[in-house]
């Protein structure tokens, strides 16, 4: 990884919500149906360990599910002046009213 190659004092931040547009939150028209089983097409696997692709480069990850430890993570990252990837685990639910299309928000 270019990053750790190079010691960029580069901290990557992943707001992790299990994938693209909430993952798999669905509306409710996806919810029933031929195809109600299938994984929605933006889910990605729910515990991606970003922060450990990282470390297995030789820079330092950080996995944060609380706002206290975002701060920490941050703090930590920012002084140490090296390579950082700050894995956020979001709620996928949260924002749900700004996640749809049809909002055009």
């Amino acid at each position: 990884m270019t990053l750790v190659r190079y010691q960029l004092p580069v901290v990557v931040i992943v707001f992790n919500n299990g994938g693209v547009y909430g993952g798999d939150r669905r509306s409710p028209e996806e919810i029933t149906g031929p195809h109600k089983d299938d994984p929605a097409p933006t889910s990605f696997v729910p515990a991606a360990g970003y922060h450990l692709m990282i470390e297995a480069f030789g820079g330092k990850g950080y996995l944060v599910g609380k706002p206290d430890e975002l701060k920490s993570a941050l703090t930590e990252s920012f002084s140490a002046r090296k390579p950082a990837v700050i894995n956020v685990t979001v709620d996928p639910y949260a924002g749900a009213e700004s996640g749809r299309l049809q909002h055009k928000n």
